[in-house]
């Protein structure tokens, strides 16, 4: 019989064929699954799809009976815990028991054996995500608000009223409702996210306690009233992994600690059942059996002769010789996968704090299997040796998953894909093999994440990551791989490799170069605020003498009112916030300056910085630190000239790696503008724009004054004045005031644009210049002597005095000849005799309407600031007439919520 490859006799799902929704797929959203979002993939929308995609494992299974059993009101754990397990992740065991609840008609087609749980009735149930519930505002269902989690809960089974009170005032009930909430029929609540709600909550105050605090107080109180109830059971999730829980492993060490003398933890999915559940998500039907039989005989065959060989005693040969046979059933039950592949997932990269145990691993065989049979590859199995690390959807996803994307691009470069990689060169001295120094550095490089549970020591401690020859072996051997050609090529990859790494019992490649264990151990006691000094320093020195401000967060530390364009270069912990809370901190910053709004609106930019360059950046910084104080301990350390000469090219290393970063960390501008009349944000960056200067600040300029269209202007004709002017002139002082304050004017770079504007228009005689104490008035008319106007001549623009500057239109410069010597100003009044003097009566209320346009509002501003500094608050009243009627909806968008999120109160009447 005539073996195909994998590629040519396995179906993928559709879903993994195609490359948009092979990861999305993956990722299943209870909350929106439960509330009908179209936007949840097909293959979860309804129960039928849902349970065609499924793999009931004997777990699985069991967990569904005894939920039926609790329900039906048999005795046993009431309160379950989900652990999340490998490839079958919290979320899809949670939406399984809701549709086998909701949908038992089609859980009992697509399982018959399911037909056997007990018939139980209506059955009342709860979902809550914590995802999707905000902490501060609650959730707003038909014509209610509703603030907590019990209230959520008491809503979805029918008798909100019962917890009302306790819900508005987000106080936790006691165990007499919830009790009276349970009541006497079957009830199922589920809890997925918890710990993303419970952090949420902590910046919540109720009183003199938290609403973090009062959620915990009604999860011990929940689960021991449900754990005393007759019918009701409670299933609730807890994360796995760090990037699953955010990094707040403390909460989920409390929400575990406080249910955990009731309840009882459940995992979906053990053993090789794992196997079952991968094929059924990621093929679109079962393989070829006859096919996984050969290839397993093949395999099995083939490590028989490669390993027994190098076993010493007739005792230890009897045991492998057991263990291979076990393993044919491994090799069968995995095809078209290598059993060590899901081992290595499943064992090792499970150990790793950002790998998600579920959508991780499926997200990475997903893409593997797809760039794999695009390749239409003739391996009989996907194995360790066989994932394509040059693919760079693979290498992105891979790194991604194990939490090492940025690092590891050095390491990729020098030893796998670069140009002259030091794998491909061995690759070339193995000439009559298929790739062999790919195959066994890609194994290792998989086994160079994670580590083996320790078998003896505290829980959750591993081993360290790396593969043992021996397991190399077993991963690697092939019957295009044997075991003589492995040790041959370990051999050179050892030798020959830049950053593969071997302790005397693992091989593992790794960041550094060979040399640095020392470099490790220093790097190690480098604290993140000497790494986060240390760059600051970089950056002062970078952006020295510029209208730069640094890592200011606070609005009122940004400057007001200095007619400069300046750019706030925001931290670093800006870009770990949410959209929202970045685009609201981004808004503050732009118009408040402290508690006050900002004057000089149109003279600040916000530069954010780039997350992707944050982590190298602080790398380089920790290393080059490192390096600096390994030198400085030579003599102690008795470094040898090619370890110091190694030092050297690594210091050279680290160095072009942090000017690279401190180059592009800030790529992206945000400025304010005007839409509909409402304030929001203008996002500008590089991208792919070819920006010629290097420096962080020249950069970004360049980007706003040199790109099309430019946003920043370093120069202005004089006609962009004229319209200032009008009939009557203007004072200069209220030019810049107006380009600085408004975002419908251009942004200029400093009021010396302004200046030279005026100077060229006064030498072209568009108009002249005085200065605002000759300014007189007659009649309602302003004058002004023409001696004392500046027109028609070139001047400095040192000679220009913003403050006390007045543009003059021409045409009344010209009708002021006749009339100059007959207005003066008139002489000042004696003061009046000191006797005279009474005092005056104290103000304690006034009262002002006034009509304004939009320059003239601007203009109030500061009268506005006057008056609330000595009053606290004002009153403000607008009325405003429409020349065309508006649509509401743009009011109450443009208009009204701007108002009502400033806090503002406001009544309100219309026609």
């Amino acid at each position: 019989m005539t073996i195909k490859p994998w590629t040519q006799v396995v179906k993928l799902h559709p879903d993994v064929e195609s490359e948009e929704t092979a990861i999305a797929t993956y990722a299943i959203d209870l909350g929106a699954l439960i509330e009908k979002d179209p936007n949840v993939p097909p293959t979860y929308r309804d129960a039928y799809s849902f349970f065609r995609a499924t793999h009931l494992t004997s777990d699985m299974k069991f967990i569904i009976e005894e939920v039926y059993e609790r329900l039906s009101g048999k005795d046993g754990n009431r309160v379950l815990q989900l652990q999340s397990p490998f490839g079958g992740g919290k979320s899809h065991t949670l939406a399984t028991l809701y549709y086998a609840l909701r949908s038992r008609k089609e859980l009992e087609q697509s399982f018959p054996e399911m037909k056997k749980l007990p018939q139980i009735g209506n059955v009342r149930v709860a979902v809550f995500d914590g995802e999707k519930f905000d902490a501060l505002n609650g959730k707003n269902i038909e014509d209610k608000t509703i603030r907590t989690i019990w209230g959520y809960i008491a809503w979805q089974l029918g008798n909100y009223a019962l917890l009302e009170e306790q819900d508005q005032k987000r106080v936790a009930p006691g165990g007499d409702l919830i009790k009276r909430l349970l009541g006497d029929e079957p009830v199922f609540i589920m809890l997925d996210e918890v710990s993303r709600y419970l952090e949420k909550s902590m910046a919540v105050t109720i009183g003199e306690s938290t609403l973090y605090r009062q959620v915990l107080d009604f999860m011990q109180t929940l689960t021991t009233e449900v754990s005393g109830s007759k019918y009701a059971c409670l299933i609730y999730s807890l994360q796995a992994s760090a990037r699953e829980s955010f990094g707040n492993i403390e909460i989920l060490e409390t929400l575990d600690h406080l249910t955990s003398r009731v309840d009882a933890k459940r995992e979906p999915i053990t053993g090789d059942e794992i196997f079952s559940v991968l094929r059924k998500r990621l093929l679109s039907e079962p393989p070829p059996e006859d096919i996984a039989n050969k290839v397993a005989d093949i395999y099995v065959d083939t490590i028989k002769k490669n390993i027994l060989s190098y076993v010493p005693s007739d005792s230890e040969r009897r045991e492998m010789e057991e263990r291979i046979i076990k393993y044919r059933e491994r090799f069968l039950m995995a095809y078209p996968f290598h059993p060590a592949l899901i081992d290595l997932m499943r064992e090792r990269w499970a150990s790793i704090p950002d790998f998600q145990r579920t959508r991780g691993a499926l997200r990475f065989l997903a893409v593997v299997l797809r760039a794999l049979k695009n390749r239409n590859v003739h391996d009989y199995l996907v194995g360790a040796t066989e994932i394509p690390i040059e693919d760079a959807t693979v290498r992105r996803v891979f790194l991604s998953e194990v939490g090492q994307r940025e690092p590891y691009q050095a390491v990729l470069e020098a030893d796998f894909i670069g140009t002259n990689a030091t794998i491909k060169r061995i690759d070339k001295t193995f000439a009559d093999a298929k790739s062999p120094a790919t195959k066994i550095a890609t194994a290792i490089l998989m086994f160079s994440f994670g580590g083996l549970p320790k078998k003896e020591g505290k829980e959750g401690e591993t081993l360290p990551p790396g593969i043992t020859e021996h397991d190399l072996m077993f991963a690697s051997i092939s019957p295009y791989l044997d075991s003589t050609m492995i040790k041959a090529v370990l051999k050179e990859i050892l030798g020959k490799c830049l950053y593969v790494h071997y302790d005397g019992a693992r091989y593992a490649f790794k960041t550094t170069p060979n040399i640095n264990k020392l470099l490790e151990d220093e790097a190690d006691g480098i604290s993140d605020t000497e790494i986060k000094d240390e760059i600051k320093k970089f950056l002062e020195a970078e952006l020295g003498g510029k209208p730069a401000i640094i890592w200011q967060s606070q609005s009122k530390n940004i400057p007001d009112k200095e007619p400069v364009f300046r750019i706030a270069y925001l931290p670093f912990d800006f870009v770990y916030k949410s959209k929202t809370e970045q685009e609201k901190l981004g808004l503050e910053l732009l118009i408040q300056f402290g508690d006050r709004p900002r004057i000089y609106k149109n003279g600040l930019a916000l530069a954010i910085p780039d997350k992707d360059q944050v982590e190298p950046l602080r790398r380089a910084i920790r290393y080059l630190i490192a390096i600096d104080r390994v030198r400085g301990k030579k003599k102690s350390l008795n470094l040898t000239e090619e370890q110091l000469e190694q030092l050297k090219e690594r210091e050279k290393t680290e160095k072009a790696s942090k000017d690279s970063a401190l180059r592009y960390l800030y790529s992206k501008v945000w400025l304010l503008k005007l839409e509909n009349g409402n304030p929001i944000i203008e996002f500008v960056e590089i991208g792919g724009r070819a920006i010629q200067s290097t420096n962080i600040h020249d950069r970004l300029m360049e980007l706003l004054i040199r790109v099309t269209p430019p946003k920043v202007f370093e120069s202005l004709t004089p006609k962009k004045l004229l319209d200032f002017i009008k009939d009557k002139g203007i004072e200069t002082k209220i030019i810049v005031d107006t380009f600085f304050s408004s975002p419908e004017f251009p942004r200029v770079v400093d009021e010396n644009v302004i200046k030279k504007a005026i100077a060229r228009g006064i030498k072209e005689g568009l108009f002249g210049l005085t200065n605002k104490e000759h300014v007189q008035k007659k009649d309602e008319e302003v004058l002004f002597p023409k001696e004392k106007v500046t027109l028609n001549k070139e001047i400095n623009i040192d000679e220009i005095d913003i403050d006390s500057g007045y543009i003059v239109n021409i045409d009344k410069v010209q009708t002021i000849a006749e009339v100059s010597e007959e207005i003066k100003p008139p002489p000042p009044s004696p003061p009046p005799p000191l006797q005279q003097f009474t005092e005056q009566k104290k103000i304690t209320y006034v009262n002002y309407e006034l009509k304004v346009n939009r320059q003239q509002l601007y203009r109030c501003f500061k009268a506005f600031e006057n008056i609330i500094e000595k009053s606290g608050k004002i009153s403000i009243k607008v009325e405003a007439n429409f020349e065309e009627a508006v649509d509401p909806t743009w009011l109450k968008n443009a208009v009204e919520e701007p108002i009502d999120e400033a806090g503002v109160e406001m009544r309100k009447e219309e026609k």
